[in-house]
């Protein structure tokens, strides 16, 4: 790059919006990129417990030691949203920095619900939590994917859907107003987001779709 960054932000296991995922050989290159230019990278791997089929990929943050990788999650995703809990798993070097900032930052916290999710994954019910729901959404979502494809077409599926994640790209034509669309399907009591929107407003080839 000309300049070199100081920080690079990722969402390697199922990149939003579309939905693909950073390759084994992609997340070494990463590392290697960030150790030439001494920069950090925020490994944000949500939905990275939600993968339907085949093997999940190895973090970021796991694949090397020592390296140079701040590895981000949440439980809003996997328990529910309202719980805004999330963690950092942080490299040596800046553990005490972070926490000083974490204190000024959230002040009290959420100590309770801390302390209860604790208890929750020590014994071992988060992990049989996540074995449900895997279950329960990748039927949601095989369901979702039928009816695209027989009242719509497989060709409305996205091409870099890949079968994780608790979102999917509703692919359309480019000649449809997939902001007018999102908006007939609120009026209709389904929320969806249009995927031109994620575009920069000066992208001539924004993709149109429904997320």
């Amino acid at each position: 790059p000309a300049v070199p960054p100081k920080l690079i932000f990722v969402t390697p296991s199922h990149q939003y919006p579309l939905g693909s995922h950073l390759s084994l050989d992609r997340r070494r290159q990463l590392i290697q990129i960030a150790r030439q230019h001494n920069s950090w990278i925020v490994e944000d791997d949500y939905d990275s417990e939600f993968r339907f089929s085949g093997q999940p990929y190895p973090s970021l943050q796991g694949l090397e030691n020592n390296a140079p990788v701040l590895y981000m999650g949440t439980f809003s995703k996997t328990i529910y949203p309202s719980l805004r809990i999330g963690y950092l798993v942080v490299p040596k070097p800046l553990f005490s920095p972070l926490r000083i900032v974490a204190a000024e930052l959230y002040r009290g916290g959420h100590l309770l619900e801390q302390k209860a999710l604790a208890e929750f994954i020590r014994e071992g019910h988060y992990e049989a939590h996540i074995r449900r729901m895997r279950l329960l959404y990748g039927k949601r979502r095989d369901y979702l994917v039928s009816l695209i494809q027989r009242y719509l077409g497989p060709e409305f599926i996205h091409e870099y859907d890949e079968a994780a994640g608790l979102h999917l790209v509703l692919k359309l034509p480019n000649s449809c107003d997939d902001v007018a669309i999102a908006a007939t399907a609120l009026e209709r009591g389904v929320k969806v987001r249009p995927l031109s929107q994620y575009y920069m407003q000066s992208h001539a080839h924004a993709e149109r779709g429904l997320l």
